[in-house]
């Protein structure tokens, strides 16, 4: 019995850890992190994309509600004037995923009037279901050059909210996993 439920323990833990966020970051190993002081938005809002789900301005100010925190917690300032040392630029996109069960399998054994017995199950992952997966691709520009100095990206299951608290709530987790990579450790 005690089997069973170490079973089912690390069986949840496995499946709990592939639903949160994922990320990732790339940047120019040349730039200087330690000289960024000050930001600025690189444009008022995100590009329209025609898709209503991220074209959502209360989507857009938690975004950058959010990055402005985790900056401001990091020691940046945004900048009042015309004088950033670097852009924030955000894009938020989605994509259609597809999953599926995997396959799964059994062993069994008994004893019976017969005397002892055992079986071998294989099944095959059969229920197939199509989701949309969100991104969050957040870039440094330099002010100066316009070139890429980091990209942080998130990815998550896409979800609808029906409470904007807990909208609110799963976009500063998704943002502060994203700039918890920023600056890179060099």
């Amino acid at each position: 019995m005690r089997n069973i439920w170490l079973a089912v323990l690390v069986t949840t833990l496995f499946l709990g850890g592939c639903s949160g966020v994922q990320v990732n970051q790339d940047y120019d190993p040349a730039t200087d992190f330690k000289s960024m002081q000050a930001y600025r938005w690189e444009s008022e809002t995100q590009q329209k994309t025609g898709d209503l789900r991220i074209d959502n301005p209360l989507r857009d100010t938690r975004i950058r509600t959010a990055v402005a925190r985790q900056l401001s917690d990091k020691g940046f300032i945004q900048s009042a004037d015309d004088t950033p040392t670097f852009l924030v630029r955000y894009q938020y996109t989605l994509r259609q995923k597809i999953e599926s069960d995997g396959a799964s399998g059994g062993i069994g054994f008994g004893i019976g009037s017969f005397g002892r017995s055992g079986g071998v199950a294989i099944g095959t992952g059969n229920n197939i279901r199509e989701y949309d997966e969100g991104s969050l691709t957040i870039d440094f520009v330099d002010a100066a050059s316009q070139t890429l100095l980091w990209r942080g990206t998130g990815t998550q299951r896409f979800r609808e909210y029906k409470d904007p608290e807990k909208a609110s709530r799963d976009i500063n987790t998704l943002v502060e996993k994203i700039l918890a990579q920023f600056p890179p450790q060099t």
